[in-house]
């Protein structure tokens, strides 16, 4: 498993997540754009986050990639989105 994500106590800053066998690394990534003025943004960097942008949250989300063989998928998905904060607890900030 790959990828970055959002974690509840780090609201400025991406989590690069890794796992490979048994070994699994959290480190910090590159802040969100949305904890960036965008006067300090790069040129261009408004339209290619469209797509991903939203209104509440920014560029702020998890995105991890999954490969391995045998994977049951819908478990895997279950137990990660089990992880994710519940409505009430993201409404509260």
């Amino acid at each position: 498993m790959k990828g970055f994500a959002w974690l509840a106590t780090r609201d400025q800053q991406q989590a690069n997540a890794a796992l490979a066998g048994t070994q699994f690394t959290v480190s910090p990534g590159a802040p969100w754009w949305a904890a960036i003025p965008r006067q300090q943004w790069p040129d261009g960097l408004a339209e290619d986050v469209q797509g991903t942008w939203d209104v509440q949250y920014g560029d702020r989300r998890i995105e991890l990639v999954c490969i391995g063989r045998k994977v049951d998928h819908g478990a895997a998905s279950a137990q990660l989105e089990a992880c994710l904060l519940p409505p009430a607890e993201m409404a509260a900030g």
